[in-house]
């Protein structure tokens, strides 16, 4: 099969030949991920028919690269077939004991406490997973949750074919949300897509990839990280250690609801059920 140009590209850009066999290696379900090795060094490659996507993605890592250890970007190219971005290959492992949560908890800690300018949204639109995400800016927590995230995912979830029982439910919510949520918490660079597969160690130093990156709550990746399960008391001691603030924890299914909203998009199905059961929820807290 022909190289396609975008791809040929990024490798020239590395000192890749496009002959060079790619490998094909696990990583996440939104793009196509592969690895290639020449002259000793490896890369980490991935693809996408939307080069927009690859492209925020980029742009992501290169604003956490300063604050936290990412995957560094080495080339990313795209044209109107598709894109390709390049990332130094690391050999990521799951996070193991107390000491690596302690050291992510302070890592991600670190990065939220850091001043953003005000307001929330502040960077350029993105995508969570598949999904386009607008970031447009707003001075008011509340709004820019509700008109850039919630109902934006629940016309999305409509069209789907979200029940009208949970899609009540979630306009209820949407309607409320200063119940939930403070309208100025602290605006900080939050990862976005922080879920514990997006999270892992390389020889003990934490390490945080695939994000969808945007200033707003930091409790939104305290949030997404217990979406699938809770993460061990140690990464909050390190959290609390680094950055002294209370958790949130009224707002996390808010923050929860948008994420189920984006997987019933996504996948449709059972994530149906935990849209109407976190709404449902909610409202039982009002």
């Amino acid at each position: 099969m022909k190289t396609p140009v975008y791809l040929r590209r990024a490798l020239e850009q590395v000192g890749v030949a496009a002959t060079h066999p790619i490998l094909p290696v696990a990583g996440g379900d939104t793009a196509h991920s592969g690895m290639v090795e020449s002259h000793g060094q490896r890369f980490f490659i991935k693809q996408h028919r939307n080069r927009h996507l690859l492209e925020a993605e980029a742009r992501g890592l290169l604003l956490l690269g300063g604050r936290l250890r990412v995957p560094k970007v080495l080339a990313c190219e795209g044209d109107d077939e598709g894109g390709a971005l390049i990332l130094e290959y690391l050999p990521i492992a799951p996070l193991r004991g107390s000491r690596e949560w302690m050291a992510a908890g302070q890592a991600l800690a670190r990065l939220h406490k850091t001043p953003g300018a005000d307001g929330y949204g502040l960077h350029p639109d993105n995508f969570i997973g598949a999904t386009p995400q607008s970031n447009r800016t707003h001075d008011d927590w509340v709004v820019f949750f509700a008109s850039e995230r919630l109902e934006p995912l629940l016309q999305r979830a409509r069209q789907r074919g979200l029940s009208p029982e949970a899609e009540g439910k979630v306009e209820r919510v949407i309607d409320q949300l200063e119940h939930w949520l403070l309208a100025r918490p602290h605006s900080g660079c939050v990862h976005g897509d922080l879920w514990q597969g997006n999270l892992g160690q390389v020889e003990g130093e934490p390490v945080f990839y695939d994000p969808a990156c945007y200033y707003g709550d930091p409790q939104v990746d305290l949030a997404m990280l217990n979406l699938f399960g809770g993460v061990p008391s140690a990464f909050y001691e390190g959290y609390q250690t680094e950055w002294p603030v209370s958790l949130h924890y009224r707002a996390w299914p808010v923050y929860d609801l948008y994420h189920w909203l984006n997987h019933y998009t996504l996948f449709g199905g059972q994530y149906g059920r935990a849209v109407e059961e976190t709404a449902r929820r909610l409202l039982t807290t009002c």
